[in-house]
């Protein structure tokens, strides 16, 4: 960001146009992914950054970022204010993958890590190449590579409310057979639908079984029906469920990212992860600690007796060719 202090004051210079390019479109994705307008573009609260994204119901900023296009002299004060800023909860740093830009930003971030080193481990950076704002077809190579890092991005994807609290509780709150319907689904994004008695097979039960279920998944924004009405495809939101299930099962200790995914999801911001099975899911109450736990208990249910294999980066986050199924990036009306 181009941004001179005199007299203690951030005065902000001309920026290029490059530089607005590259931050509208970071800002349009932001909004095409976020549902229901749960997200905005704050002008007046950004402060000394380029770009700031707010909840538009309570106005707490959850995201800020800077933009670097050519002056790499600039790096480190970008680096310092996001990881810095205390404020926000998500840093993201948009920069050319001129070799000099990537050099200094990994030279600037390996010697924060000994004092920040979880705010490193959140700070989202995005690389583009180095383009002429006045060619169209440059203009769209940049758009393509920003959108094809935010739309596999974990942790932006959660930001922008594609998978939420209310999603989980929903998952939770109706699950009847431990771990059938994560499993459903883990069997469903890795090998596809084709029919009932095929899944439950793979599932080691009964059509019957499953297929209540699966309504209920599209129901749930997990699933969504292709034109053929017998086709079935995992959503974005629920191949976001999966990647994080695969994270929990990974360890007992939750990272930087993995925390901050779990806080938003109302798990808690606590880094422990309890893979101990309680005694009574029923007689349990459901608050935030209680709701991870309930969560990693149908993870070890749905690999345990279904055979799930929940396998992480598997799970693509961005849309896939094959089955004719409406867009899945925006949700109207959740």
């Amino acid at each position: 960001m181009c941004v001179s202090v005199v007299d203690g004051r951030h005065i902000r210079m001309a920026r290029s146009v490059e530089h607005d390019f590259v931050t509208g479109v970071f800002l349009d994705c932001a909004r095409e992914m976020s549902r229901s307008e749960v997200f905005g573009y704050a002008e007046a609260d950004r402060g000394v950054f380029d770009f700031a994204c707010t909840l538009t119901g309570d106005q707490s900023r959850n995201l800020v970022g800077q933009t670097l296009t050519h002056h790499a002299a600039g790096i480190d004060k970008d680096l310092a204010s996001l990881l810095h800023d205390s404020d926000s909860h998500l840093p993201v740093y948009l920069y050319s993958n001129e070799a000099r830009h990537v050099a200094r930003v990994q030279e600037f971030l390996q010697k924060a890590r000994g004092q920040l080193p979880d705010r490193v481990k959140l700070l989202r950076h995005l690389r583009y190449p180095r383009f002429d704002a006045d060619n169209e077809q440059e203009r769209a190579l940049v758009t393509e590579e920003i959108k094809s890092q935010i739309v596999e991005d974990l942790l932006l994807n959660v930001t922008f409310g594609r998978l939420s609290a209310a999603d989980i509780d929903l998952l939770l709150l109706n699950t009847g057979m431990p771990g059938l319907l994560i499993a459903a689904l883990d069997y469903i994004a890795m090998k596809g639908f084709v029919n009932y008695p095929d899944l439950a097979k793979a599932l080691g039960t009964k059509p019957g079984t499953v297929r209540p279920r699966v309504p209920a998944l599209v129901a749930a924004g997990m699933l969504q029906q292709g034109i053929d009405a017998n086709m079935f495809q995992t959503t974005t939101r629920a191949r976001m469920l999966l990647r994080i299930g695969h994270l929990l099962m990974a360890g007992d200790t939750a990272g930087p990212e993995l925390a901050y995914i779990l806080n938003k999801l109302g798990m808690g911001s606590h880094t422990a992860i309890d893979t101990a099975e309680p005694p009574d899911l029923l007689g349990m109450p459901y608050g935030p600690a209680e709701k991870r736990i309930r969560l990693v208990t149908e993870l070890h249910s749905a690999r345990r007796t279904y055979g799930a294999v929940l396998a992480g980066e598997g799970y693509l986050l961005g849309m896939r060719p094959g089955l004719p199924v409406p867009p899945d990036l925006t949700w109207v009306g959740r």
